[in-house]
This record gives structure tokens, C-alpha cells and sequence, in this order.
């Protein structure tokens, strides 16, 4: 979008946060539509009131689940088998307009990254496709079931931290879930090694968080089954396979396990 607004030789603001000043600029361009996505602020009620709520919200879940700062995150955190894009008509309540348009897709073995990429492609078709049907009035509006109603909050840093007591199954998705940002990581003789993708292996009967090198690539054991560490981020050094990292361990020899 600045790109192209650039291109046509139009004004670009991007505040941080929208201040009155910052409303103010928005109300001297005399707006006709808003249309916004991925933006975890509320929508100040005088610029609603200055398009006579003429305003669309690309929002990157099917609603009413997931309402909130990070719904790609919290679909791959619960293990939803399909997502998608909803447009809806917004209002002063974060997320809570009535439903215009969605757009369904499956949820694949990908980081949400990857997903947000996705998402972001399917959510910008869905809105060159139904923007035109909304300005002539032909979208029908459908108000959200509120029993159905969750919530997304931001993802906090800290508890990226992998939990083996947790089963293997549920650490993948964290994984999933919190790559590329905030990151999920272990700690490994003091160091924080951040995971970048991991995936289930099979075991049991062994202490929760013990490390062993299986088949040249490190694994923990978790609560049900192990987590196949395969590809990792040592602190202050590149991202690399678990491979390779596991190659220059000292402390663990092939079928050989020390806990964290």
C-alpha cells in the first residue's frame, strides 16, 4: 500500500499510536473509507463518525474465534486445523463488527510466519474482491456469536521457553506459533538456544528435559514422546540444523543423555 500510494504521489502518514494530532491530519483528508489489518489499537470514534462508519477490518481469523493482537499465533497454539481471513464491518469494540466476507484455508505443518505470508495474500484478494460489492451495499452484514467468542493476546516473550513437562506434540506448536518472533527457545547448560523448527519423535520412560543425540540430531524428552530439535539458534551465533549444532556438543555423545 505505501509503495503504491507513493507512486500516485500520495500523502504516506504512519503514526505509532493515532493522538489527536494524528486523528486530526486524518480528519483535514476528508476520508470516505477506512480500511486497516493487523492494527492492535482501537479506532478512535470520530474518524468511525467522519465515514459514517463506512470501515472495513481485514482480520486474519475466522471470527468470532480469535479475536484479538495475535490470531495466527493462538490457531497454531491450539492445534485449529483450518483458519482463515474474515472482513468485517468495524466498529469502536476491537474485533467485534458484524462478519461481510471470509475466505477458509487449511493450516499446514508451517510457523506462523509462514501462515501471516499466506494470510496476508488471501486477505488482500478478499478485499480487492468485496471492497467494490461493500461501497454498492450488496454485502450482507452478520453479526458475530458472542458464546463463540475467544481471544488472541499478544504472545509474551518468556513464554517462548519450552516446557518439557508439556507434551512433545504441544511444544511443536509453540514452536510453530512463536517463529519468527518473540521465538521460542530452550535453555541448554546455561545458554539460550532458540528453536526454529522442531517436530515429534517417538519414546518414553525417560526424565523430562533430558537431551540425547539420536541419529545425529539432538532430542528432549518431554511429557509424551520427544521433540526433535531441527533447527536451532545458539545465542550470538547463526541459525543452523540441529544437526550441526548437535556436531559441536561436547557434553553428549550419541546415546549418551545429560539433562538440561
Amino acid at each position: 500500500m505505501k509503495v503504491a500510494a507513493r507512486a500516485l504521489g500520495l500523502t504516506v502518514r504512519q503514526p505509532a499510536r493515532l493522538d489527536e494530532k494524528e486523528v486530526a491530519a486524518v480528519l483535514a483528508l476528508r476520508p470516505e473509507l477506512l480500511v486497516w489489518s493487523a492494527y492492535g489499537n482501537k479506532i478512535p470514534k470520530s474518524l468511525l463518525g467522519a465515514v459514517s462508519g463506512r470501515a472495513l477490518n481485514v482480520h486474519a481469523s475466522l471470527l468470532p474465534r480469535w479475536r484479538g493482537a495475535a490470531p495466527i499465533a493462538h490457531a497454531i497454539l491450539a492445534g485449529d486445523k483450518e483458519t482463515g481471513v474474515t472482513l468485517m464491518e468495524a466498529t469502536a469494540e476491537l474485533d467485534a463488527g458484524p462478519i461481510l466476507a471470509e475466505t477458509r484455508t487449511k493450516i499446514g505443518d508451517e510457523t506462523r510466519g509462514e501462515l501471516e505470508e499466506r494470510l496476508a495474500k488471501l486477505g488482500g484478494e478478499l478485499l480487492e474482491r468485496e471492497l467494490p460489492r461493500y461501497l454498492g451495499g450488496k454485502l450482507v452484514r452478520r453479526p458475530q456469536d458472542t458464546k463463540r467468542v475467544t481471544l488472541a493476546p499478544k504472545l509474551e516473550p518468556r513464554e517462548g521457553e519450552l516446557d518439557f513437562t508439556r507434551p512433545a506434540e504441544e511444544l511443536v506448536r509453540r514452536v510453530r506459533a512463536y517463529t519468527p518472533d518473540p521465538g521460542a527457545f530452550v535453555m541448554f547448560h546455561g545458554q539460550r538456544i532458540g528453536v526454529l523448527r522442531a517436530s515429534l519423535a517417538g519414546g518414553s520412560g525417560t526424565a523430562h528435559g533430558t537431551f540425547a543425540i539420536r541419529d545425529g540430531t539432538p532430542h528432549a524428552a518431554a511429557g509424551a514422546g520427544w521433540l526433535r530439535l531441527d533447527e536451532v539458534k545458539p545465542a550470538g551465533k547463526r541459525a543452523m540444523s540441529g544437526a550441526d549444532w548437535a556436531r559441536g556438543l561436547r557434553d553428549l555423545r550419541p546415546e549418551e543423555s545429560v539433562p538440561s
